[in-house]
């Protein structure tokens, strides 16, 4: 049975064996590290995370391209692949640029925040009064 699998594979294209994959999965591993290295090194902010972009980049290039072998497909699902990395990676960096400088933010805007207490009584005397809508 598992020579099947391996028969399978071999016609489908993939050269690769156990050995290839786990030198793949090593090397995966280590870029890992590098990542989790990275993260502690007290680097600034911005280089940070294009590096952390970059590196997390390169991986999923290389889980595709290899373990999912589509190195060895049709050029359509390599195209298919490449839009959803290319919109993904446009959405974060959107994302990014849109709450980097934002002042205002819930996460770490300047402007202080009533108690949460506060919002609740006021919310109860606005439920109970309507006029005061007016």
């Amino acid at each position: 049975m598992a020579s099947d699998a391996h028969t399978a594979e071999k016609a489908h294209g993939s050269p690769y064996g156990p050995r290839e994959y786990i030198i793949i999965t090593l090397i995966l591993a280590v870029v890992t590290a590098v990542e989790f290295a990275l993260s502690y090194s007290g680097l600034a902010t911005l280089p940070l995370a294009t590096l952390l972009i970059l590196l997390s980049a390169v991986k999923f290039i290389a889980v595709v391209a290899l373990f999912m072998h589509l190195r060895f497909e049709s050029r359509i699902f390599t195209q298919m692949f490449l839009f959803g990395f290319i919109l993904g990676a446009a959405i974060l960096i959107a994302l990014i640029a849109l709450f980097w400088t934002a002042t205002s933010d819930a996460i770490g805007g300047d402007e202080e925040l009533p108690p949460l207490e506060h919002h609740h009584e006021e919310s109860r005397e606005l439920f109970l009064d309507p006029e005061r809508l007016v």
